[in-house]
């Protein structure tokens, strides 16, 4: 059945309690919105997260995606938020949020078109990328390497080079946290 976003989630067996949390956050968000699906993959790790996230992506039922890392934490309102910037049928919708490093040293980031990768005035600035939410279309046939990590920045920098996305509906509050972890 054809849906309007497809929520993607890559997992490991051995972070079931990461998947769990991310769940319980997501489910009452997605409750009033038959239009949204949420799906994981949940290989082990001899299969390449871009591997997985090719997967994912393919199995899509939705017009737009977006993937959330199963450690990190959404907004309470996200899932609302981006259904309803999905109403002006943007090619992306992007936001802002913060991350931080092994749970301290806090730097907001904003994800939107249009913007260099790069820090500057204490921020992180990104163009659009694998957690953003992008019509399924326009992006389908760039595929993300078959490796274990980095594989969201190149495959967002390709689709940065091509210029595939042109239109944006901007979100302009925080929906994101992500922390980076040192040792993995």
């Amino acid at each position: 059945m054809k849906k309007l976003l497809s929520i993607r989630i890559c997992t490991l067996p051995e972070r079931a309690d990461k998947l769990a949390r991310l769940r319980r956050i997501l489910q009452p968000q997605i409750a009033g919105f038959e239009s949204v699906e949420v799906m994981h993959h949940e290989g082990g790790r001899e299969i390449p997260t871009g591997i997985k996230r090719n997967q994912l992506i393919e199995n899509c039922n939705g017009e737009y995606f977006c993937f959330i890392d199963d450690d990190d934490v959404i907004a309470d309102t996200y899932v609302q938020d981006i259904v309803l910037a999905l109403s002006s049928n943007p090619d992306v919708v992007t936001f802002n949020g913060w991350m931080t490093t092994n749970g301290t040293h806090r730097v907001d980031f904003v994800i939107k078109l249009g913007e260099k990768y790069e820090a500057r005035d204490d921020k992180y600035y990104r163009w659009p990328n694998h957690l953003t939410v992008m019509r399924k279309e326009l992006v389908r046939d760039v595929k993300f390497e078959p490796v274990w990590m980095a594989e969201d920045y190149r495959w967002s920098k390709q689709i940065h080079d091509l210029g595939l996305l042109k239109t944006e509906v901007h979100i302009e509050k925080e929906l994101y946290h992500y922390d980076f972890i040192s040792k993995k």
